[in-house]
C-alpha cells in the first residue's frame, strides 16, 4: 500500500513538472482554431467514396479502427483514480464518431485497467497489442517495463512495437521510450538511467505572474515533497528547486509521506506561521493540498500570498472536501479550463460527450486528438490513403508532429520531440469556484511573451533536504 501511494504522488509531481515545461508558444490566443492542422478532420473525405478499405493492421478492419486507453482504474487503494483517462478517451470516441471518424472507418475504444499493479499494466499493453492500432491516452503509473510495447510485433510480424500516446509517462522507461509520447511532455532529458544528474526544463510563466503580482522579492514558503521513495523525491525536486533558482526561497522543506492524515501538517503549518511565509506548495495528489490547507486554516496561518498547485488540484473534490479552507488556492493548466465553455470548439467538443470531466479526462481526450492528427498526416503523406494506417507509418507521423495544439484546447506542443510549452491557463478558487484569473480572457494562454524556460541540471534525489 505504501508503494502504491508514494508512486501516485510521483505521478502527480510529473504532472506539476511537465506544465512548465519548454517549447512555447507563439502566441498568447490560442482558442481561434485558425492555429495547425486540424486535428480531427479527414483529409480527403472523397477518398472514401472510392477506396476498398482493408485490414492493414492490428486494430484496423475494413469499419474500424480500435485503440485502447490502460488506466488504474479498479484498486483498493483509491478506487476509480483515473477514470477519468477511461471517460475522456469514450468522450473522444464518440467525438470523433460524430464528425465521421477516423481514415474512413469508425474508431473503437477499448478499457485497458492497470489496476495500480505492475503485472496488470504488463497484461494490459500485452492485450492491446493484440488488438488494437495503438494505445491512447495511458495512466499507468506502474509501467516500469516498457519491453513488451516496444517488441510488440505488427500484422507482418515485425517488432515494430506499439504506438503509445500517454496522458501521463511516470516511469523514466516510459518517458525515453522511442514509441511512447504524451499529452503531457515532461520536456526531461533522455537517455537517462534513473539516477545521477538530468537536465530539466521549467517554464517562468507562473512565477512571473506572481512576481508582477507580489513583488520580485515577496514570496519565500514551505515546500512538501513526497518521501516515500527516490523516485517521488526526483519527481518533486526539479520543480521546487528551479521555483528557488527563480526566487521563491525555501523557508523549510517538509518529506510528508502519501498516506498522511492532517494532524502530520501540523509541523508543516507550525513552519508556515513561525516563519511568515508567503508562498506554499504540496507535491502530492489534491489531497494533500486539501489537508495542509485544513491545519493551516486550525492553526491560524494567515501569511500566505500564494497557495500554489497545478491540474492534480483541478478537481471539484478540492473544493468540495476542502471548503473554505481552500479559497483562493491558485491552480495552472496546460489546456483550456471547463469554465472556458463556448470560446473552443474542441473544448465544447470534450465536455458535450463527457458528463463528468476532470482534468486527467481533459488530457486524454487531448492525447485522443494527438492520435487523431497523426492517422490524417499519416494519409496526406500517403496520398489520401486511407489504407496506409499502420503502426510504422503512425510512428513516423508522431515524431514528425512538431506543431500540434487541438485546435486551440492547449497551447502548442512538439510531440515528436517531447517538448510541452510555457503556456498557462491560471484559475483561482473564489467562492467556491474555478475562476479564470490569468489571462482573463477565454479562448486564451498566458505564454509570458514567450520567454525562453529555465534550462538546469541536477541529481534530484540528492537536492532532497526535507
Amino acid at each position: 500500500m505504501r508503494l502504491r501511494w508514494c508512486v501516485l504522488a510521483t505521478a502527480l509531481v510529473l504532472v506539476v513538472t511537465a506544465c512548465g515545461s519548454s517549447g512555447g508558444g507563439s502566441k498568447n490566443t490560442a482558442g481561434n482554431g485558425l492555429g495547425g492542422a486540424t486535428s480531427s478532420t479527414a483529409p480527403a473525405n472523397d477518398a472514401c467514396k472510392s477506396a476498398t478499405l482493408k485490414s492493414t493492421e492490428v486494430g484496423v478492419t475494413p469499419t474500424t479502427i480500435t485503440v485502447t486507453v490502460v488506466a488504474d482504474v479498479n484498486n483498493s487503494i483509491r478506487p476509480g483514480l483515473f477514470k477519468g483517462s477511461w471517460d475522456g478517451m469514450k468522450a473522444w470516441g464518440d467525438y470523433i464518431n460524430s464528425k465521421g471518424g477516423l481514415a474512413c472507418r469508425k474508431v473503437v475504444v477499448k478499457e485497458g485497467d492497470s489496476k495500480l499493479s505492475p503485472g496488470d499494466a504488463t497484461n494490459a499493453i500485452a492485450a492491446a497489442c493484440g488488438n488494437s492500432l495503438a494505445t491512447v491516452g495511458t495512466t499507468a503509473l506502474f509501467l516500469q517495463n516498457v519491453s513488451g510495447m516496444e517488441s510488440c510485433k505488427d500484422k507482418a510480424g515485425v517488432a515494430t512495437g506499439l504506438p503509445d500516446i500517454a496522458d501521463l509517462q511516470t516511469e523514466v522507461a516510459h518517458q525515453c521510450s522511442k514509441i511512447s509520447f504524451a499529452a503531457l511532455p515532461t520536456s526531461s532529458s533522455c537517455p537517462y538511467s534513473g539516477t545521477g544528474l538530468r537536465t530539466f526544463h521549467v517554464g517562468y510563466t507562473t512565477y512571473d505572474y506572481y512576481f508582477k503580482q507580489f513583488g520580485a522579492n515577496a514570496l519565500h514558503g514551505v515546500f512538501v515533497i513526497p518521501k516515500d521513495l527516490p523516485s517521488t523525491i526526483a519527481a518533486s525536486m526539479p520543480l521546487f528547486r528551479a521555483e528557488n533558482r527563480m526566487g521563491i526561497t525555501s523557508d523549510a522543506e517538509f518529506g510528508v509521506s502519501g498516506t498522511a492524515i492532517q494532524t502530520d501538517y501540523t509541523q508543516v503549518a507550525q513552519a508556515l506561521k513561525s516563519d511568515n511565509s508567503t508562498y506554499g506548495r504540496n507535491g502530492l495528489d489534491y489531497k494533500g493540498t486539501v489537508l495542509m490547507r485544513k491545519e493551516a486554516q486550525v492553526q491560524g496561518v494567515n501569511s500566505v500570498k500564494v497557495w500554489d498547485c497545478s491540474v492534480q488540484c483541478y478537481d471539484k473534490r478540492l473544493i468540495g472536501e476542502g471548503g473554505t479552507a481552500v479559497e483562493g488556492q491558485y491552480v495552472w493548466l496546460n489546456f483550456l479550463p471547463f469554465e472556458d465553455k463556448g470560446a473552443n470548439a474542441t473544448l465544447d467538443g470534450f465536455l458535450t460527450y463527457d458528463k463528468n470531466p476532470d482534468g486527467f479526462g481533459a488530457s486524454a481526450f487531448i492525447a485522443g486528438e494527438i492520435f487523431a492528427r497523426a492517422v490524417n498526416d499519416t494519409m496526406k503523406a500517403h496520398n489520401d490513403d486511407p489504407n496506409s494506417i499502420t503502426r510504422a507509418n503512425l510512428l513516423t507521423a508522431l515524431r514528425n508532429l512538431h506543431d500540434f495544439d487541438a485546435d486551440g484546447m492547449t497551447p502548442k506542443i512538439d510531440v515528436g520531440r517531447k517538448l510541452g510549452s510555457t503556456c498557462l491557463v491560471g484559475v483561482q478558487v473564489k467562492s467556491g469556484k474555478f475562476v479564470r484569473i490569468d489571462p482573463t480572457q477565454p479562448g486564451t494562454f498566458d505564454c509570458d511573451n514567450n520567454k525562453p524556460p529555465l534550462i538546469f541540471r541536477i541529481d534530484a534525489v540528492k537536492e532532497y533536504k526535507g
